[in-house]
C-alpha cells in the first residue's frame, strides 16, 4: 500500500480530493502527511464517542455543552472534551484512504487528539472514497492550553490500493542512565500553555527531570513521562515508517501517541525517537533497554528534495531527550 508524497498530496488538492480554504498554508504539506488545521468552530462535549451511523452534526446537537469561536484565541481545559471541525474536506478517490495521527507536539505537550469521520466506525481511519467533512476530538490531559483557527494539532497520511507491506522492523527500547536526567514528568499545575508561543515558556515550571539512581525507575500510575529511544533512528529518503506500541504483555504501561516519521528523519547518523508513555492500574518498573514498541518502515518513492531536516524548518531534525517546541 504505497505511502503518497508531498507531490501526490498536491495533486489531490489540485483535483479537489483535498478541499481546501483561503487560510491553507503550503508548509502544511510535509514530505509524506498534510497537517489538518482547526477551523473556528469547536464545541465542548459531554462524552467521547464514535459516530457509526449518525450524522455528526445531530450528535454534536446531543452533546454540545458550550459553543466556541476559535476566531478569538480560546482556552481549552485539561481533562475537558471538544470537538472541533477541521477547516480541510475530502473527496477522495475509491483507491485511496488515509490514516491520522497526532503531530509531535501534540504528543509531547500530551494532547489526546482523535480524527472522526462522518459514519465512521473507528477513530483516525478515513475510508477509501469518503467524501465530507473531518472534525478532531481534542482532550488536553496534562495542560490546559490556549487555542486558536487554523493552529495544526494532527496529521494525515494517504495509501494508495490494498497491498500494505512492512518493508523493515526496528524493535524500539528506552534509554535510562542512571545519574543523568532520562526523563521528564508533567507537574500538577495550572497555568496554560499557548501553542503559538515557540521556545517561550520555561520548562521548569512544567516538568521535573527525573534522575534515576540506577538503570531503571518507576512510572506512577495516571503520570505522564517524555523518555528518548535507546535506539538511534535513521529514516532513508525512500521511506517513511510509523511507530506500533507493543501489546500489554510487554508490561502494564503505553506509548501513549504512536508516532510517524518522514523520510530523511535523522540523516545521516540518526536521533532518538522521543517516546511519551503513561502506566495504567499500577506503578511500573521500567528498565534501560525495556522493549516499548515497533518502528515499521514503507517504502515510498524516493524525493530527496523534500525531506524531513533543517532545511524544511523540522522542529525536531536533532532531538535528543526533547521537550515541546514552546518550552526553553
Amino acid at each position: 500500500m504505497p505511502y503518497l508524497i508531498n507531490k501526490d498530496i498536491q495533486k489531490l488538492i489540485k483535483l479537489n480530493s483535498i478541499i481546501t480554504t483561503p487560510s491553507f498554508n503550503k508548509n502544511q504539506i510535509q514530505p509524506a502527511s498534510l497537517d489538518l488545521s482547526l477551523s473556528s468552530r469547536c464545541y465542548r462535549i459531554k462524552a467521547s464517542f464514535i459516530p457509526n451511523n449518525q450524522k455528526i452534526s445531530k450528535i454534536i446537537k446531543e452533546l454540545s455543552l458550550v459553543n466556541i469561536d476559535l476566531n478569538n484565541e480560546y482556552l481549552l481545559e485539561k481533562n475537558c472534551i471538544y470537538l472541533c471541525e477541521l477547516n480541510e474536506k475530502l473527496n477522495l478517490p475509491k483507491e485511496i484512504k488515509g490514516k491520522s495521527n497526532p503531530k509531535s507536539t501534540t504528543g509531547r505537550l500530551d494532547i489526546f487528539t482523535r480524527l472522526i469521520t462522518e459514519n465512521g466506525t473507528e477513530y483516525d481511519e478515513i475510508n477509501y472514497n469518503y467524501s465530507g467533512k473531518l472534525y478532531l476530538e481534542i482532550i488536553p490531559q496534562s495542560f490546559s492550553i490556549k487555542l486558536r483557527k487554523n493552529i495544526c494539532l494532527n496529521q494525515v497520511r494517504f495509501f494508495e490500493g490494498i497491498d500494505e507491506s512492512i518493508k523493515n522492523k526496528l524493535k524500539i527500547s528506552v534509554s535510562i542512565e542512571k545519574g543523568k536526567v532520562s526523563a521528564y514528568r508533567a507537574k500538577k499545575i495550572t497555568s496554560s500553555i499557548d501553542l503559538t508561543k515557540i521556545n517561550h515558556y520555561l520548562k521548569e515550571k512544567y516538568w521535573e527531570e527525573i534522575v534515576p539512581k540506577k538503570n531503571s525507575f518507576i512510572i506512577e500510575k495516571d503520570e505522564f513521562y517524555i523518555l528518548r529511544s535507546k535506539e538511534f533512528i535513521v529514516i532513508p529518503e525512500n521511506n517513511a515508517a510509523e511507530l506500533e506500541p507493543f501489546k500489554d504483555s510487554f508490561g502494564n504501561f503505553r506509548v501513549h501517541y504512536a508516532g510517524f516519521f518522514d523520510p530523511g528523519f535523522g540523516l545521516p547518523t540518526g536521533v532518538p525517537a522521543v517516546l511519551e508513555l503513561r502506566a495504567y492500574d499500577t506503578p511500573f518498573m521500567i528498565k534501560d533497554g525495556q522493549l516499548v514498541g515497533q518502528l515499521n518502515f514503507y517504502q515510498i518513492e524516493k524525493n530527496s528534495k523534500n525531506i524531513y531536516g533543517k532545511n524544511i524548518k523540522s522542529n525536531y531534525y536533532n532531538q535528543r531527550l526533547k521537550l515541546a517546541k514552546q518550552f526553553k
